[in-house]
């Protein structure tokens, strides 16, 4: 079916109606980026083709870019409420971001089982024996520390975006910066400082994400 419109465009490069067309064919055939870029040269002709919206948000999630999916998914809808389909790739975009968060949450668990709930973490650090590290500890705001408003601002802000999860990304953070993981580090054995760091990664970017879909949380 694809030939069809390759040959259509052939005739006609700008032909916006054959490129979504197309990028639809892609994704059936499991060529995502193929039906990404279709769908992206369809918008160069008119940003605001619904079908190429739509098609560019297909082939985002199929990528697994499903924070950008979103934001296309919503764009759609915002330009057509009564599509269906907006709604429904908005819903499994959300169930996919929130199923990625819990995966990355399990891989944590299954790298330390021991580590009790979020709250009592810090207690089950490998390499500690099982004792609670100062260092760990999450930083207390009192005259003996240097903390400046912006720090505690900043700290109030994550806590908005990221829920529970802001726990989380202070345990990884404090878990860095574990002198036991500094040497693992330094001998080239810190698996663990590895998928730390890309926990935070993950939850950084994350954070960046629901800050640009709720621009008003970090004006609290």
């Amino acid at each position: 079916m694809h030939l069809i419109y390759l040959q259509a465009l052939e005739l006609n490069p700008n032909d916006k109606q054959a490129l979504a067309a197309r990028s639809k064919c892609y994704l059936l055939l499991g060529e995502p980026k193929l039906a990404l870029s279709d769908a992206e040269t369809a918008l160069s002709i008119d940003k605001n083709f619904i079908k190429a919206i739509f098609q560019k948000g297909e082939a985002l999630y199929h990528l697994g870019n499903f924070e950008h999916s979103l934001m296309f998914y919503h764009r759609g809808l915002k330009i057509r409420p009564e599509m269906e389909d907006f709604r429904l790739g908005v819903q499994k975009a959300q169930e996919a971001i929130e199923n990625t968060i819990g995966k990355m949450g399990a891989v944590l668990d299954l790298e330390n089982p021991s580590r009790g709930p979020t709250s009592n973490r810090s207690s089950n650090v490998p390499g500690t024996g099982g004792k609670p590290p100062s260092n760990l500890s999450t930083r207390k705001i009192t005259g003996g520390t240097t903390a400046t408003r912006q720090e505690i601002e900043n700290r109030k802000t994550t806590r908005r975006l990221l829920g529970e999860l802001c726990l989380d990304k202070e345990y990884l953070e404090n878990l860095l910066n574990h002198p036991d993981l500094i040497c693992l580090h330094q001998s080239g054995k810190n698996h663990i400082g590895q998928l730390a760091q890309e926990g935070v990664a993950f939850l950084t970017n994350r954070q960046e994400f629901w800050r640009q879909q709720r621009p008003n949380t970090s004006k609290k």
